[in-house]
């Protein structure tokens, strides 16, 4: 395993633990299933902002940086960035527990990557991302503790 640091706003610092994932029967992340519309709301990659010239732990970083807003948020608000690299493809996983929202639980995003060779530095790699979708845990859904592909009611 690789830990990754980077400097965040405030002299804050984000930790990112590159793992290995353990690809579970339908090749999650991890336990994170990979992305499709049976799983995740999907949405266009695009909207993450980023430029195919990051390596993967760059593009962790800046997943957290675009969909956190760096303010304290009070209660029980927590988050978690994961990494993970597999035979030529990569995964960000941003998990927000605990959202200030009388109907959102838990927010997930997964941005899965192609991991190519930078032809301009020898032992770079970018990570390019191909798809990006959100998951769901509602307050008032049937089983809070499932993950949802649908709007919170």
């Amino acid at each position: 395993m690789r830990l990754h640091a980077f400097p965040l706003l405030a002299g804050a610092w984000l930790a990112l633990a590159a793992c290995e994932p353990m690809a579970g029967p339908a090749g999650g992340w991890s336990g994170v299933p990979p992305l499709s519309a049976e799983d995740y709301i999907l949405m266009d990659v695009s909207t993450v902002g980023l430029s195919g010239a990051e390596q993967l732990a760059e593009a962790a970083a800046a997943v957290k940086q675009r969909f956190t807003n760096g303010e304290q948020v009070e209660g029980n608000y927590s988050e978690t960035v994961q990494s993970f690299e597999n035979d030529g493809r990569g995964a960000v996983v941003l998990t927000q527990e605990g959202i200030p929202d009388d109907s959102v639980r838990s927010v997930q995003h997964l941005v899965e990557f192609d991991l190519r060779p930078d032809a301009q530095v020898p032992g770079r790699v970018l990570a390019v991302a191909t798809g990006y979708g959100t998951r769901l845990r509602c307050y008032r859904a049937p089983d809070p503790d499932a993950w949802t592909n649908e709007f919170c009611p």
